[in-house]
């Protein structure tokens, strides 16, 4: 059983799937398919369906890289070799995004050249009068400056050469000479400049993280990825463990050996039965 496959016997097999080829060396070395399932730690469909190259009943890339490396090294075959030929032929299932047909609406020539006209007269119109407002505005501007400095009153000049004499200034004379001394024009109040309000800035909304629990009654293989794609976690749980993780949803999930899996997601108990399919369940929770 610890025997290496002979050459003559692996050459026969170059023509054949890497999935033939690692059922071959299993049945040359009296093993069945129940006994690669304990050996490796999968169920029976999972170890048909390695065989059978059939990647619709097995989990993503990665576990499958992991079941071919460890079923060649169990019998004996290059681990490398073996999962270099196993995935040519394997492609990652493509995700088929749902898209409402769109319908574009066509109009006519007789439809559009109105509402293009329309446009051209609205934009000249709108011009016309922007132009006839500042025309307007700017000789009446000027005419009030002008009509401003004419109304303000000249102080009368102050005669230095009075005829009379000193002494015989009066108290009317001296109240008329105080009037027209003063200013015409009341003194202007000297106005702080008002202070534009200081922005502040509005901190950054936080983005909303969602949490996924997992408890682990046997060994399973978990992946999962946020709503970018980037991987939050991606490894096998033992038995008897518990794992939570927090995301940025929608999050996409990948679960080996889903049958040892209770999964809660937001407080929420999740029956994986419905995603579950050769002991494989793949859901995605918004």
């Amino acid at each position: 059983m610890t025997e290496l496959v002979s050459e003559e016997h692996f050459t026969a097999m170059e023509q054949e799937s890497a999935g033939t080829k690692l059922a071959r060396a299993r049945e040359a070395q009296d093993l069945s398919v129940a006994d690669v399932a304990r050996a490796l730690r999968l169920s029976v469909k999972q170890v048909e369906a390695l065989e059978a190259s059939d990647y619709d009943n097995l989990p993503g890339r990665t576990f499958v890289r992991g079941f071919v490396r460890n079923y060649a090294r169990l019998v004996n075959l290059d681990p490398d070799r073996m999962v270099a030929e196993y995935f040519p032929v394997q492609q990652e299932p493509q995700t088929q995004d749902i898209q409402a047909p769109s319908q574009q609406i066509s109009f006519s020539e007789h439809h559009r050249k109105p509402w293009l006209k329309w446009l051209l007269t609205s934009f000249v119109v709108v011009a016309l009068v922007s132009w006839g407002v500042l025309v307007w505005l700017g000789p009446e501007s000027a005419k009030s400056v002008t009509t401003v400095k004419s109304q303000v009153p000249m102080a009368p000049a102050v005669n230095t050469d009075a005829s009379a004499p000193t002494d015989a200034k009066t108290p009317e004379a001296d109240a008329i000479s105080e009037q027209s001394l003063q200013p015409a024009l009341p003194p202007v109040e000297n106005v702080a400049p008002t202070q534009a309000p200081v922005p502040v800035p509005v901190p950054e909304a936080s983005v909303a993280q969602a949490r996924v629990q997992l408890s682990f009654s046997g060994p399973a293989w978990v992946e999962v990825r946020d709503k970018n794609g980037k991987k939050i976690h991606s490894q096998n749980n033992p038995a008897g463990t518990q794992l939570t993780l927090e995301g940025e949803p929608p999050l996409s999930l990948v679960i080996g050996s889903a049958p040892n899996v209770k999964l809660a997601y937001k407080g929420q108990s999740v029956d994986l039965t419905a995603y579950t399919r050769a002991d494989v369940a793949r859901l995605t929770l918004e």
